[in-house]
């Protein structure tokens, strides 16, 4: 090894010191003798790491990154094999970049598409959004501080961070600021209005309180745009869900107003406030002066014990239920009694605010399609779950399909009065003794029962498997409370019925018994996991990812619908059977069969290729009936069939 010139020491001597000023924060000094290593040797990558280190000390981002650009286009101009390699452990600026970008990608895809910026007042879209992260002093840090390794965990989190956003609930009034009026001006710009005020207010409490983006359904949904206001009706369970905050504005209610005043209030009565207020993870109330509800101090007021007291008022349902609501295919009949005593302006809002909470994409909204909307969503719904319960109601039907509600308020009894009492069942099947002599024909009955497919829609034609008998011609008959129809069967005894159809002119009438899985006891029996759109979710706990240590992460290569990686165990199958000896099944249908339940009511559509076809008969209460001792198991399984209901 050749002895080092006088110029290689002071050049050696100038990088220690840098090194060392670097060590003690004194990054002008060792800024100082990076530029001296330079001067002497423009070659030197010492050089250039010292003062790409200091600059990005001092603050000093985008030359920092312009030095590193430096040194690494010397690396690969280089001759020397060695400096070749040492280049290669290198990640360039630009790879950087597009990391960043595509993490912030991600990030915001599951956001709104629009939202307000609450420094400026003005509505960004994606793209807006994106291009002001790269204007902030953190993207060029985060650029500048990754030379041989990306901290994906540290970029997740900043970007995060940046890309809270905070969501307005509130129920609409005259004169709000829609989105053609808003993106031409600034939110802070706006006329004086009452509304107006409603929107800059909440902005300047999301501004002051550190978040940079705010959302509206005023002025953030761009309504002229039929893709955008479909996506919006969709994802807006999600994006409640995903904001760092809900606030909630409530008109009416003032700083002197008891306790009480939030479940009596409009906000509690509004058909899409109630998804809003289950997604949301934390909210705060305001009354219409914006001051915090009852003063509360809490940071998030859906834990005080004065809201959840209040909610539960307001809904009938408990916390516990409420939290455990998700979006998808779960708890529908729950969801359904929860939606049935909020109010909408559009009657076609009633469908609409729900499509978020199941989880229903493909349902087009058609404003002015009227009672129908209703009618769609439901089906949608039933199709996907197989779940019957849907078709428990009583009322009015729909012109979307018989079977189905006009209206949502129908929901708002309890499903289970047409099921059997489970207390009841115990005690049947463990009294019955009768069965073991027609034991073959109850394996029968339970074997064909068990083959049927679920309930169905074809657009709005619904195949219904069932236990359906004909009924002999009703009477009617007037009484104190109104008309009565009834007629003497032999299935089921004397039935009766209540409704605003004239009975004793229709013929070809069916009583039916479609609470097929209820028979067959088939249950959800996971437990704490729940379905959304088909796939069964665990509870987990900690769901943040920023423990993750792997700095070798492919985000071109991660979806967000990923499959588990291979030697990963299966996943649980949607439904999941709670396994029943074959005999003891036959046994315990037998016994459930003679248990009162909630018919429907159907009479055939027509004559000829019609006749095939039925429509519901909606009736103003339920239709309680059994079979009676007499009906064996043959007579019932000779009439299970499969009907095509319009």
């Amino acid at each position: 090894m050749s002895p080092m010139t006088p110029s290689e020491r002071i050049t050696a001597l100038l990088i220690k010191r840098s090194r060392a000023w670097l060590a003690t924060g004194s990054w002008q000094q060792a800024l100082d003798d990076a530029n001296q290593v330079i001067t002497l040797d423009p070659l030197s990558l010492w050089g250039y790491e010292m003062k790409r280190a200091a600059l990005h000390m001092a603050g000093d981002y985008g030359r920092a990154i312009d030095t590193f650009e430096a040194m690494l286009s010397k690396m690969a101009q280089s001759l020397d094999p060695d400096v070749q390699r040492r280049g290669d452990q290198y990640i360039s600026p630009f790879a950087t970049r597009a990391t960043i970008r595509r993490i912030v990608r991600r990030t915001i895809h599951h956001s709104p598409r629009v939202l307000i910026n609450t420094t400026t007042g003005r509505l960004h879209d994606r793209a807006e959004q994106a291009s002001a992260f790269e204007h902030l002093p953190i993207f060029n840090e985060l650029v500048s501080s990754t030379t041989t390794r990306i901290d994906y965990v540290r970029i997740k989190r900043e970007v995060r961070q940046y890309f809270r956003y905070v969501m307005l609930s509130h129920n609409w009034e005259d004169d709000e600021p829609l989105f053609q009026q808003v993106i031409h001006i600034a939110v802070y710009d706006l006329d004086k209005s009452p509304t107006h005020d409603k929107l800059q207010t909440f902005c300047k409490i999301v501004r002051d309180a550190g978040f940079d983006w705010a959302w509206s359904d005023t002025c953030c949904i761009d309504k002229s745009d039929h893709f955008i206001l479909q996506e919006a009706l969709v994802a807006m369970f999600k994006w409640y869900q995903g904001s760092a905050m809900m606030i909630v504005f409530l008109r009416g209610v003032r700083l002197s107003s008891s306790l009480g005043a939030l479940a009596r209030s409009l906000w509690n009565t509004r058909a899409w406030t109630l998804q809003e207020y289950i997604a949301a993870k934390v909210i705060h109330f305001y009354t219409e002066d914006w001051t915090p509800y009852q003063n509360l101090e809490l940071l998030n007021h859906k834990e005080s014990p004065e809201v959840i007291w209040e909610m539960e008022q307001a809904t009938g349902v408990s916390a516990e239920e409420l939290m455990a609501l998700r979006p998808g295919l779960s708890s529908i009949r729950e969801k359904l009694h929860l939606a049935s005593t909020r109010r909408t302006t559009l009657v076609e809002d009633a469908a609409y605010s729900l499509l978020g909470i199941f989880s229903a994409i493909g349902i087009p909204a058609i404003y002015g399609e009227g009672e129908a909307s209703l009618g769609r969503l439901l089906a949608n719904v039933l199709t996907r779950s197989g779940d019957v319960s849907i078709l428990a109601w009583a009322g009015e039907s729909s012109p979307f399909n018989s079977c189905l509600p006009a209206r949502i308020t129908v929901y708002n009894g309890p499903a289970t009065s047409h099921f059997p009492a489970p207390s009841e069942m115990g005690r049947t099947i463990t009294g019955s003794h009768t069965i073991s002599s027609h034991l073959d024909v109850a394996l029968r009955l339970y074997d064909r029962l068990n083959e049927l497919l679920t309930p169905r829609f074809a657009e709005s034609r619904m195949t219904l498997p069932c236990i359906a008998f004909k009924l002999p011609a009703f009477s009617v008959y007037r009484t104190s409370s109104g008309r009565v129809y009834r007629t003497d069967t032999t299935a089921f005894g004397m039935v009766e019925v209540r409704t605003r159809h004239d009975l004793s002119r229709m013929r070809s009438l069916y009583l039916v018994q479609p609470w097929l899985d209820t028979l067959l006891e088939h249950e959800d029996t996971r437990g704490g996991a729940f379905v959304e759109d088909g796939v069964v979710l665990q509870p987990s706990g900690n769901s943040d990812d920023e423990d993750i240590s792997d700095e070798e992460v492919d985000y071109e290569e991660i979806d967000d619908d990923s499959s588990p990686p291979p030697g990963s165990p299966p996943l649980p199958s949607p439904v999941e059977i709670e396994p029943v000896d074959r005999e003891m099944g036959a046994r315990r249908l037998a016994a459930r069969l003679r248990q009162p339940f909630g018919a429907l009511l159907l009479q055939q559509a027509g004559t000829g290729r019609q006749a095939m076809e039925y429509r519901r008969v909606a009736a103003d209460c339920l239709i309680t009936v059994r079979f009676q001792e007499c009906v064996s198991l043959a007579d019932i399984l000779d009439n299970v069939r499969t009907l095509d209901v319009l």
